[in-house]
């Protein structure tokens, strides 16, 4: 027996040994985008009505790295919900920063140690 035959009958043994979900019929794309746009909160409404708004001043760059699910979200963030990905950041880098001052406080007493 060649050593393709025998990987061969190895792997079939294998697939007869398992046990395989149930197929569950996916809903449509068309359901789910109705459904999510009614579920959604009137907090998040808010949140992306905030981020829209929200104006983004300066011409300075900056690269940072994220890994993959973060870039996967940012992807998705436009065509969903009409956000801009640059005042997305933005948004939540300046609400971080206003919602911990403390940390602020911080990098200003090391700036002033240096």
């Amino acid at each position: 027996m060649g050593n393709g035959d025998y990987i061969s009958k190895l792997v079939q043994g294998v697939r007869a040994d398992l046990v395989l979900p149930e197929h569950k019929a996916k809903p449509s794309i068309k359901s789910k985008r109705k459904v999510s746009i009614k579920t959604r909160s009137r907090g998040i409404n808010n949140l992306i009505s905030a981020i829209k708004d929200f104006e983004v001043n300066g011409d300075s760059k900056r690269l940072i790295r994220m890994d993959a699910r973060t870039e996967e979200v940012l992807k998705r963030i436009n065509p969903t919900f009409g956000v801009d990905v640059t005042s997305f950041v933005n948004f939540l880098c300046w609400d971080f920063l206003e919602n911990n001052p403390e940390l602020v406080n911080e990098i200003k007493q090391s700036i002033q140690k240096l």
